[in-house]
């Protein structure tokens, strides 16, 4: 199911991975730069957070700034967050990439936020299927992994830009 954006205020979007050094940011940085290029960049906020606190205050993981720079997206000054209540309060939609962090952002959460706003990135990729809707880990593995990661990453962000896009017409 996609959230619906269906007003005009600002939209507070929240990527999550497990680190929030490899998919999230690349995610972050996806999103950000094709909202620019909609023209939707003034409507919406995007962030990135991770699950787990052991990289926070670390920079992305040099292979996703690598597979970034390779598909011709911005590579920013990011720093590791994790993500807590407050900020999923905060977020109109957090979307995470896979189905572990699906499950522990929702326990995060403890039932006080709205379970529709807490979905997969990849709910927003036309050719996601259900069981085969996570996008997959790259950390420690090869740069043919952080390129595919980030074409998945692409897609979803396509999506979710769309609808943006759509929402502000």
């Amino acid at each position: 199911m996609v959230f619906c954006i269906c007003d005009n205020k600002m939209v507070r979007v929240a990527m999550v991975c497990l680190g929030n050094i490899c998919r999230s940011p690349m995610a972050e940085a996806v999103a950000k730069e094709m909202a620019k290029e909609a023209g939707v960049a003034n409507q919406v906020v995007i962030e990135s957070f991770g699950t787990a606190g052991w990289h926070e205050g670390g920079r992305t993981d040099p292979a996703a700034d690598a597979a970034l720079r390779r598909r011709g997206w911005p590579v920013g000054d990011h720093r590791a967050r994790r993500i807590h209540p407050c900020d999923l309060e905060a977020a109109d939609l957090v979307l995470c990439a896979d189905r572990s962090n699906l499950e522990e952002v929702r326990r995060l959460a403890m039932g006080k936020i709205d379970a529709n706003k807490i979905q997969l990135l990849r709910s927003y990729d036309p050719a996601a299927r259900p069981g085969d809707d996570d996008i997959p880990d790259p950390w420690g593995c090869d740069a043919a992994q952080f390129d595919r990661s980030l074409q998945l990453i692409e897609a979803a962000c396509r999506g979710l830009i769309g609808a943006l896009a759509r929402r502000s017409v």
